[in-house]
């Protein structure tokens, strides 16, 4: 399985992607965990407003570690 990270605003979102399909994960504020929210495939795919921002896994990491930080969580 591949991953790719984005950052779509300010929201961090993982796409994991199999042979048929792709699953998005989008960033819980109030948690700091990943859930599954396929709303994101269209936004990611088909980015008209310029919000999305490719990351590697290394930025994705850090800028998910200072969120929480933010948060306290």
């Amino acid at each position: 399985m591949e991953k790719k990270y984005y950052k779509y605003g300010t929201r961090p979102i993982i796409e994991e992607i199999e042979p048929e399909f792709s699953t998005f994960y989008a960033y819980q504020w109030e948690t700091g965990e990943f859930k599954e929210d396929m709303t994101y495939m269209r936004k990611i795919r088909f980015d008209f407003s310029g919000d999305r921002e490719d990351l590697s896994e290394k930025e994705f990491n850090a800028y998910v570690e200072k969120l929480r930080k933010e948060k306290g969580l």
